[in-house]
C-alpha cells in the first residue's frame, strides 16, 4: 500500500490530534525487538497514563520518510500493528499504511574514551537529531511557575536515565563516538534543556557547549557538518546575544503561544521573570546576530485559539524570526493533562497558512526532517497541498 508524502503529511496531522494505541501482538514484538529504536523519555511523557511508563514502544514511527511521534492514546482509532516483520498502521481495526521503526544508533551502547555511556548522554531524536538535554530540572516547577504543558519534572523523577548535567567535554566525546559510529544517520544537532534562575549563565552554557561540538567537528572531518540547534530561554544581558554570531547555529527562544494575555496563562514563569516584551525583544534582537532564517521560536498548536496561532506565523517573519508549529500533547502529570489536543481540521488550517509564510518568506525548518512533533518541515516541502508526490 503505498502512500503520497501528501497523504502521510495528514495522516501525521491525524496522528499527532488523535494519538494511536497498540496491539497486544505489537506490544510482544516491540518488546523483544533490542535493535529498534525505543521511547527514551528525556524530558516529556506524552502517553496516557493508562499506559505502564516501563513498556517498550517506539518514538516515533515514519510513514513514507515522514516522522511522527508515536503518542499513546487508549480511545484513538489508529493502532500500530505487525505482521511477519511488517509494521502496519490500523483505521478502525482496518489496515491503513506500512510504517517504518529504524533501528537505535550504534553510539547509544557505546562508551567515550573516559568511560562515560553514551545513552546516558545523549538520544537520537526523530531518527535523525543527535540530542542532548541539560539541565534536567528547572526552576520554575520549585516555585509552581512552570509552563503548563510541561512535564519535565514528572519525567525525571526517579528516572535516572540520563545524566542531570552535560559538560561540553563530555558532550564533545560523544559527538565523536556517534560520528565514528553513526555518520550516515546524523543530521543535525539539539541542544535544549530547563532553566537555570541565571538565565545569562544557562545561555552561555549552551553557548559553551555548542563551541566544543563545533570544534569537534572541525578536528574529526575539517567542517561544522552537523548545525546545533539550541532551544534556551534569551539571557537577561541582551547583548549577549551576540555570542551567537560565529556559532554556525540555529536557535529557539519560545514564545508558546502568540497571544499575550494567554502567554501569561501558559507560562507564568516566564511571563513574570522576563516577559513577553522582552522575549519579542530578544528574538528580534538574535535575528540581527546571526544569519537569516536562524532565529525561531515555537508556538504551540492548541494552546490558543487557532486564529491567534495563525497571526504568529504571519507576523514572526516580519522580525526575521522563523515559526516553528509544534503540536500540543498532554502530558501526564501537568496542569494540562485533561486539555483537548487540536482537532485535525484546526491542524490543516494552520498547516495551510504554514506553507503560504514558508513559501513567502522562503524560511527553513528548525528541524531537518526529524521534528516528530512539528509540521514545519512538511510544510517547508508543500506537502499538505501539494498531490503529486510519489
Amino acid at each position: 500500500m503505498a502512500t503520497s508524502k501528501n497523504e502521510a503529511a495528514h495522516l501525521k496531522l491525524r496522528l499527532l490530534s488523535e494519538g494511536l494505541k497498540f496491539t497486544d501482538n505489537f506490544l510482544n514484538v516491540f518488546a523483544s525487538a533490542s535493535h529498534l529504536m525505543p521511547k527514551r523519555r528525556a524530558y516529556n511523557t506524552s502517553d496516557a497514563a493508562s499506559l505502564p511508563r516501563s513498556t517498550r514502544i517506539p518514538q516515533e514511527i515514519f510513514i513514507d520518510g515522514v516522522v511522527v511521534a508515536v503518542n499513546f492514546r487508549d480511545n484513538s482509532r489508529w493502532t500500530l500493528d505487525v505482521e511477519k516483520e511488517i509494521f502496519w498502521l490500523l483505521m478502525d481495526d482496518e489496515r491503513a499504511v506500512k510504517v517504518e521503526i529504524k533501528a537505535a544508533p550504534a553510539f547509544l551502547q557505546m562508551n567515550t574514551p573516559s568511560g562515560v555511556e553514551c545513552g546516558h548522554i545523549a538520544n537520537l531524536y526523530g531518527g535523525s537529531s543527535l540530542a542532548y538535554f541539560t539541565p534536567a530540572n528547572c526552576y520554575f516547577f520549585a516555585e509552581g511557575s512552570e509552563c503548563r504543558f510541561c512535564s519535565l519534572a514528572t519525567t525525571r523523577k526517579d528516572n535516572h536515565e540520563f545524566a542531570n548535567v552535560i559538560s561540553p567535554t563530555v558532550a564533545g566525546d560523544v559527538l565523536e563516538v556517534a560520528l565514528l559510529s553513526d555518520r550516515d544517520t546524523l543530521r543535525q544537532i539539539m541542544l535544549v534543556g530547563g532553566n537555570l534562575r541565571d538565565y545569562d549563565a544557562g545561555f552561555l552554557r549552551h553557548v559553551a557547549i555548542v563551541r566544543e561540538l563545533n570544534s569537534r567537528q572541525r578536528m574529526l572531518v575539517g567542517e561544522v557538518r552537523l548545525l546545533s540547534h539550541i532551544a534556551t530561554m534569551p539571557p537577561n544581558d541582551l547583548h549577549l546575544l551576540k555570542e551567537l554570531g560565529d556559532l554556525n547555529c540555529h536557535i529557539t527562544m519560545n514564545l508558546e503561544v502568540f497571544d499575550a494575555n494567554r502567554f501569561e496563562e501558559v507560562a507564568p514563569g516566564k511571563a513574570r521573570d522576563f516577559g513577553r516584551t522582552k522575549m519579542w525583544d530578544a528574538l528580534e534582537k538574535a535575528a540581527h546576530s546571526v544569519p537569516a532564517r536562524s532565529v525561531h521560536t515555537i508556538l504551540v498548536a492548541g494552546l490558543e485559539p487557532i486564529h491567534r496561532t495563525i497571526d504568529g506565523i504571519r507576523t514572526l517573519p516580519e522580525i526575521g524570526v522563523t515559526p516553528i508549529i509544534n503540536v500540543f500533547h498532554n502530558d501526564r502529570g501537568t496542569h494540562y493533562e485533561h486539555f483537548p489536543r487540536p482537532s485535525y481540521e484546526e491542524l490543516v488550517e494552520i498547516a495551510y497558512v504554514l506553507e503560504e509564510v514558508y513559501e513567502k518568506y522562503q524560511l527553513t525548518p528548525y528541524w531537518n526532517g526529524c521534528g516528530r512533533n512539528a509540521i514545519d518541515f512538511e510544510a517547508q516541502q508543500k506537502w499538505f497541498s501539494t498531490t503529486d508526490h510519489s
